[in-house]
C-alpha cells in the first residue's frame, strides 16, 4: 500500500511540477548507456558496481516509459567473493522543474542471479536525476531486488550518456 501511495505522490507531484520547454529532453526518444556506482544497503556488502543500457520512449512532453537491462555486481566485505545480478525494469521517467531537466524516475521488473541456483527476485528502482546536456544525465537510484522476505539493495549514482 506504501509503495502505492509513493507512486500517485509521484505522478500527482510531477504532474504539478511539470513545464513544457521546448530544449526539454523529455519530448524525443533515447537510448542511454550508463555506468553506475553504489553503497549497498544490505549488511555483509562493500560496493556495487555495473552498467546498463536503457530506452527512453517519449509519451507526452514530461513523461517517459523506460525499459532497461544491465548487470550489477556486489562486493563482499572481507574480499575474495563477489555475486552479481541482471536486472530487467520497466518503468516511468516524469520530468519537472523549470526547463525540464530534473525527473522522477519508478522502475519495477525481474532481477536474475548469475550465481548457479540463484534464480529471479522482484525489483524496483526509485531515483531522481537531472540533464545536464541532451547527451549527458546522472541520478541518484536506489536499486533492489526481494526474494522470500529477504531484500538486496543498494544506493548508486548512476552516470550515462544519451544518444
Amino acid at each position: 500500500m506504501k509503495k502505492l501511495i509513493l507512486a500517485f505522490a509521484v505522478v500527482g507531484f510531477s504532474a504539478m511540477g511539470a513545464q513544457a520547454q521546448d530544449n526539454a529532453p523529455a519530448k524525443k526518444t533515447t537510448v542511454s548507456i550508463g555506468a553506475n556506482i553504489g553503497i549497498p544497503t544490505t549488511t555483509g556488502l562493500s560496493v556495487a558496481y555495473g552498467a546498463d543500457l536503457q530506452a527512453d520512449f517519449a509519451v507526452a512532453a514530461t513523461t517517459k516509459i523506460t525499459a532497461s537491462a544491465g548487470y550489477e555486481k556486489y562486493s563482499v566485505k572481507g574480499g575474495g567473493s563477489t555475486s552479481g545480478v541482471i536486472p530487467v525494469l520497466a518503468g516511468a521517467k516524469f520530468f519537472f522543474g523549470e526547463g525540464g531537466k530534473m525527473y522522477g524516475h519508478a522502475q519495477l521488473g525481474y532481477v536474475l542471479s548469475t550465481v548457479s541456483g540463484g534464480g529471479g527476485a522482484f525489483g524496483y528502482a526509485p531515483s531522481l536525476g537531472y540533464y545536464f546536456s541532451p547527451n549527458f544525465d546522472a541520478s541518484l537510484k536506489y536499486l533492489a531486488f526481494s526474494k522470500n522476505s529477504y531484500t538486496t539493495g543498494s544506493v548508486n549514482l548512476r552516470v550515462a550518456y544519451n544518444f
